[in-house]
């Protein structure tokens, strides 16, 4: 039957809203579907009747149109928010998947196809709120509004959002849902209860959605569900039931990196017994993941029986087992993933017996093999081993040419050189060799074979010293992902391919300037430079033209002198900046504020000359602030509007500022004060690349990159390399603050570590610091503070550092809990405390010396008779001296002009000559 006129229209008028542009479609099977639409009705093939173009189908009765199928058509433009389709009356099915609209919005008039049973707009390219509209499609059984940005929650710019239609109300009207796909759509809520009324559910993936709460437990008990996905909702918590239904349909579960697995090891302690109690009810089974969810130290038996089995991921477990001898009844498998663990012995024999392997992963602790089996393999495409001292047969360079992989990593398994067997593989995209013994130059044929196909390679954590030929541009046409850390490579550093988007080169002995050619890697989203013998300046492009794209900058420890760049534009993306242990003098860069994703930013160790930059308050995800050793100065004045929201690190440490702490930023540091529950991960922020390769496999990798901190307790050093968010610290040591320890600070709840030491601050310690449960360092030492110790300190059991030596503290220490474990170093140089650790004992003669020291600090004076006193008056006139002449010092500005000749001539003055000394040889270390 031929279709209605005024539908056929409506769909030419559809088609001439958008440009054909097959780069608008991923699908290696897109085709522009709508070049088959069009007049006039004599021409040949019905093409005249819409009901016979491609992606239409129309009722055999009435000659309705009821499907369009438009995915993968290349369709491409701003979709019109009055689109013709809202007059196809009795469409059911409407797939527009697969094309690119331009970040349009999904248009509210969509919920007049109320006859709609199927919706799928994943992948378009739509942006923006939901319609609330959609609520009206009662009839809806499919709906998919997925897209496939970084599931991880991180730069999802264009993602949907489902915030003016809630999860609950969509759910609440879409009874009849069967497929349920809004990955990636931030919807920022809990998981409703109402999933589990959803009788006809068969498949739910809500991938990164950014949920909360609990999931519903009877949600994995309906009978028609068959696939279930809530992975990379961080938030997201709960139990597995203890027993699934013996009819059970559930093939598919994935809950990886959600704090429910976290859980469930807590409750059900994952182990092989357990998976009796439910996994052997799901004999469907035909893809397993168990992620990072096994505790006990077995590969679980209950798997040996499954052998419908194609995809089993048991990656980041604690299985420290050797392999057992029934994988190989798995013949089915063609995935098998045990990544980061510690298996024992040696590669199993079975191997080879797995035929259909195209993708194969192992970590051991320690063991052997000879890498010719997997030469076996014939479908093998991508082979990860880890831990493995790897031999090589002459099968190996004979047979390598039968078997050309995708994916080769060969991890800390003692490779001596570059394997010969590589000279035949020219075919791979992703290659990592991190953690052996390669040493000497890069050779030639190398770089050759992998040039033009290598979009990976990681070569850290080796002993190779340069490139042979030596050569100013890297060769890698197509690379996006270079790891060169932890070697030896020294001379210039290489310009990068114009590709590359993650170039790490840190710790090795580059030397001279940064090239310029480096301005033309426009991709660059992670460049990690630190460590090295880099010097000049920093070149203005890195915060003008990358800063565009950049996420982290890291340029630590090397010998960059001059001024911070001062480009940073409103189109800054960076999310890291460390600057830290360089040359870098002047004033902090104002158009640092245009960096609105930044969450770190550390400028230690440097000559910066400057006051304390309150106008970095404004960046609302800056978490890790570290200005120490500089020469920042003034008093600190909390302005309104720049409250530091999400601050969680600050250390300014090693500076020149003073006048009274900055209680009103205490007042309003939100981060600072957190329940445990919120404290559950890392924000450490997540750049990820997918790769696609050959066959329409696909490889992804996390590259995180970590904060780093150095924190003084009891006048040493400890460097933390990876700061998660339960790690919360104020360093304000070794500055002039002056005035009493506001007793507000009290509530800032989170606190991990608060160090105050080497200042000239007065008044009692406050009990309310027993408000902050968690605090594992305090040090109030070199300061001149009075009166008894709070008794309320003893409540802090987390407490691991105690540091209030060289104060004028008196009475009894308090005693029991980790008061009890603190060494008399803690206490010392407070000459009228007494009671253990010191071996002065509290009694009648101590009380006689308290009383009238206690008195003499209050009121600030000292009575001509207290003779016995003269020593101590004498140590707390040379205290109170040297903080005054820090305070007056504090007050002048330092220009850039004058700052050689104020170090040399007054160095870092100190109340004690002992202090003094100990910043001296820090400023010259």
């Amino acid at each position: 039957m031929a279709c209605h006129d005024n539908e056929k229209l409506a769909l030419l008028l559809f088609k001439q809203s958008f440009l054909v542009d097959c780069g608008a479609s991923v699908s290696a099977f897109a085709y522009p579907k709508v070049e088959s639409w069009h007049e006039p009705y004599g021409m040949q093939n019905g093409s005249g009747n819409c009901c016979k173009w491609d992606g239409v189908e129309c009722s055999n009765e009435t000659g309705r149109v009821i499907s369009l199928d438009l995915s993968s058509s290349c369709l491409s433009s701003t979709f019109p928010p009055n689109n013709t389709l809202i007059s196809l009356d009795y469409l059911q099915q409407l797939n527009l998947a697969d094309n690119f609209f331009d970040y349009s919005r999904i248009p509210s008039e969509i919920g007049l196809l109320r006859k709609l049973t199927s919706l799928n707009l994943s992948n378009s390219g739509f942006t923006g709120q939901v319609p609330p509209e959609i609520a009206y499609l009662s009839s809806l059984s499919i709906l998919d509004l997925s897209h496939e940005g970084d599931p991880s929650g991180l730069g999802n710019k264009y993602s949907l959002k489902l915030r003016d239609l809630s999860l609950d109300t969509l759910i609440k009207n879409l009874t009849h849902l069967s497929q349920l796909h809004l990955d990636c759509v931030d919807i920022s809520s809990d998981v409703p209860l109402q999933l589990s009324n959803l009788t006809s559910l068969k498949s739910l993936t809500l991938i990164g959605c950014n949920l909360s709460g609990k999931l519903p437990t009877h949600l994995l008990l309906l009978s028609n569900l068959e696939k279930v996905s809530f992975r990379y909702n961080y938030n997201l918590r709960g139990y597995l039931p203890d027993q699934f239904r013996p009819d059970s349909r559930l093939r598919f579960l994935s809950l990886a990196y959600t704090q429910l697995s976290t859980l469930v090891l807590k409750k059900l302690n994952i182990n092989p017994a357990v998976l009796d109690s439910w996994l052997l009810k799901l004999n469907k089974l035909t893809r397993l993941g168990l992620s990072n969810v096994i505790t006990s130290g077995d590969i679980p038996t209950v798997l040996a029986n499954r052998t419908r089995l194609t995809y089993l991921d048991l990656r980041y477990n604690q299985l420290t087992s050797t392999l057992p001898l029934w994988f190989e009844n798995l013949i089915e498998l063609t995935a098998l993933d045990l990544w980061g663990n510690h298996l024992k012995g040696h590669l199993p024999k079975w191997v080879p017996e797995l035929v259909n392997l195209n993708t194969l992963a192992f970590s051991f602790r320690e063991s052997k093999g000879e890498f010719d089996m997997f030469l076996k393999l014939p479908y093998l495409q991508s082979l990860s081993l880890s831990g493995v001292d790897l031999t090589f047969g002459q099968t190996s360079i004979m047979n390598s040419s039968s078997l050309k992989f995708d994916i080769l990593v060969l991890d800390f398994c003692d490779l001596n050189d570059f394997p010969q067997f590589l000279r035949n593989q020219d075919k791979l995209r992703f290659l990592s060799f991190s953690g052996n013994s390669i040493s000497g130059n890069i050779p030639p044929w190398f770089v050759n074979i992998t040039k033009e196909n290598l979009l990976s390679l990681n070569l850290s954590g080796n002993f190779l010293t340069g490139f042979e030929p030596p050569s100013d541009l890297l060769q890698w046409e197509n690379l996006e992902v270079l790891d060169l850390s932890g070697n030896k490579l020294k001379g210039r550093l290489p310009s990068p391919p114009k590709l590359l988007q993650i170039f790490h080169a840190s710790k090795n002995q580059f030397s001279g300037v940064v090239p310029d050619k480096l301005c033309d890697s426009s991709n660059l989203i992670y460049l990690d430079l630190s460590e090295n013998q880099l010097s000049g300046q920093i070149p203005s492009y890195i915060s003008h033209q990358l800063g565009q794209t950049l996420q982290v900058l890291n340029l630590r420890d090397n010998n960059f002198h001059g001024i911070i760049p001062e480009t940073f534009t409103k189109s800054c993306k960076l999310k890291m900046i460390n600057l830290s242990q360089n040359q870098l003098k002047r004033r902090l860069p104002n158009t640092l504020v245009n960096c609105m994703m930044l969450e770190v930013l550390d400028v230690g160790k440097n000559h910066v000359n400057d006051t304390f930059p309150s106008w970095l308050g404004s960046l609302p995800k800056l978490q890790v602030l570290v200005l120490r050793h500089n020469n920042f100065h003034g008093k600190i004045d909390a302005q309104l509007g720049h409250g530091f929201p999400s601050l969680r690190i600050i250390d300014l440490s090693n500076n020149f500022h003073f006048g009274n702490l900055p209680s009103r930023y205490f007042e309003n540091w939100p981060a600072m004060r957190v329940s445990n529950g919120q404290k559950s991960r890392s924000s450490n922020s997540i750049v990820r690349l997918v790769y696609t390769i050959l066959h329409g496999s696909s490889f992804s990798q996390d590259l995180r990159f970590d904060y780093c901190i150095t924190i003084t307790d009891k006048g040493s050093k400890t460097y933390y390399s990876r700061v998660l968010t339960v790690f919360r610290v104020i360093d304000f040591s070794s500055n002039s603050f002056t005035g009493g320890i506001p007793d507000l600070i009290g509530d800032l709840n989170g606190l991990q570590a608060l160090n105050l030491s080497n200042n000239c601050l007065e008044g009692g310690i406050p009990a309310s610091l027993a408000n902050i449960t968690e605090l594992k360092s305090l040090d109030f030492s070199e300061n001149m503070l009075i009166g008894e110790i709070p008794e309320e300190l003893t409540e802090l059991t987390s407490l691991e550092v105690f540091n209030i030596s060289n104060n004028h503290l008196v009475g009894e220490i308090p005693q029991g809990r980790q008061f009890n474990t603190f060494d008399d170093g803690s206490f010392s140089g407070n000459l009228a405390l007494c009671g253990a650790p010191l071996t002065v004992k509290c009694g009648k003669e101590h009380s006689s010396l308290t009383a009238p020291l206690s008195q003499s600090i209050n009121d600030e004076t000292i009575m001509d008779g207290d003779f016995e006193f003269i020593d101590w008056f004498i140590r707390l006139s040379g205290y109170a001296s040297g903080c005054l002449f820090g305070y007056i010092i504090g007050k002048v500005y330092i220009t850039d002009r004058h700052h050689d000749w104020f170090m040399d001539t007054f160095g870092r003055r100190r109340p004690t000559a002992r202090v003094n000394r100990a910043a001296r040889n820090r400023r010259h270390k």
